[in-house]
């Protein structure tokens, strides 16, 4: 999102307000008073350096917990939990144990993305549950056979949602280490802009915590409502994510997902595409208290146009989500330009430049993951 720089300054950081490095200090005697010392020499970094040292700041972030709820019979055996199921969807797309997922990179002196080989048995993985609850929780989505039920749906949900709730928890500690060691990083609007972007999506998430709790405690999983759809093919690759989304399907604007009004409520919308032995799954869940995405379930549910309805998701999971993988064997068999669409889609939100933001968005409308396909 690009704004002017009047618009910016409401993203500054007050005189008296506590330094966001979380020193404990003021932010005037603190990280304001640091980077003024600062000379152009040190801010002269080159792109490489600055991806590799965000990168290796937010491998520091990484923490274990458990989002069950209820901690008293909690193992507190923290395992790395799958967002997706690693035997059950992940071995499907997999190619001698391997995936492939879309890894930061510089080229041309530009930061893009580049299809990056990992193990199956790493992919999707977070520090999010215990070895109790990951199998008490989620065995009804792994175990038993998928039959559309609410109860399946809820855990699908919950278990986006937890990925989603874990790395905003890691950014939020991101944060604070970064400006400790750049106190200069304060005052750059990007950063600024991503700090509270960061701020806000961790309250809204720790408010669906709380819906999500509830259902489970009220048994009250007509809550939420889905739009699943089986596909008589399986996918080539896999994806699951909890996300704000400001367009439906037919590019009717949902919420304003970039208002930074502290008292609004931005609720997620649950996705998930899940490849099976010869079929394939896609998920839709949103709370019925979101008013926003009513009319987005409702038509879902009424599009009989497959090309949109597949476009679409691509295009949610392009422009809103990390947790996507993909079949190593489809991937090095498509050209050079079937790539650079897929890439161009993921990779939107890195084009701070407008032009190529507008090409980047375009390309993202033209994707079509389903078309990978295996046989």
């Amino acid at each position: 999102m690009l704004i002017s720089k009047s618009e910016a300054k409401r993203f500054l950081f007050q005189p008296y307000e506590v330094c966001p490095c979380e020193s404990g200090e003021k932010y005037k005697f603190c990280c304001y008073k640091k980077s003024k010392s600062v000379s152009k020499k040190d801010l002269n970094y080159t792109p490489g350096r600055i991806i590799f040292e965000a990168q290796k700041i937010f491998r520091e972030t990484d923490f274990n917990t458990c989002y069950s709820f209820d901690n008293k019979e909690c193992s507190h055996n923290i395992i790395g939990a799958h967002s997706l199921q690693n035997n059950g969807v992940l071995d499907k797309i997999a190619t001698d144990n391997h995936v492939y997922n879309l890894a930061f990179e510089i080229n041309k002196n530009l930061p893009t993305l580049k299809f990056d080989k990992v193990g199956k048995n790493q992919a999707s993985r977070f520090n999010g549950f215990c070895k109790h609850h990951d199998k008490a929780y989620f065995s009804s989505i792994e175990d038993i056979a998928y039959v559309g039920s609410k109860e399946q749906h809820f855990w699908f949900a919950f278990r986006a949602f937890c990925f989603e709730l874990h790395r905003k928890e890691r950014l939020s500690r991101h944060f604070p280490k970064v400006f400790r060691k750049h106190p200069h990083a304060t005052k750059e609007t990007k950063i600024l802009i991503n700090y509270t972007s960061c701020k806000l999506d961790l309250k809204d998430k720790k408010y669906e915590y709380g819906r999500f709790k509830e259902i489970y405690e009220t048994d009250s999983y007509d809550k939420l409502e889905t739009f699943q759809r089986e596909l008589p093919f399986r996918v080539g690759f896999t994806g699951t994510t909890a996300v704000a989304v400001n367009v439906d399907i037919t590019g009717e604007e949902t919420i304003n997902i970039y208002n930074y009004d502290e008292n609004l409520f931005i609720p997620s919308l649950y996705i998930s595409v899940i490849p099976r032995e010869s079929t394939s799954l896609i998920i839709v869940t949103r709370h019925i208290d979101d008013k926003c995405y009513e009319r987005l379930i409702e038509k879902l549910k009424q599009t009989t146009d497959d090309e949109l309805l597949f476009k679409y998701i691509s295009f949610c999971l392009g422009e809103y989500s990390e947790n996507v993988y993909f079949s190593p064997t489809i991937i090095d068999n498509l050209s050079s330009s079937e790539k650079d669409i897929i890439i161009s889609a993921f990779g939107s939100s890195l084009n701070v430049d407008p032009e190529k933001r507008f090409e980047s968005l375009i390309k993202g409308f033209q994707l079509n993951l389903f078309n990978l396909t295996i046989e």
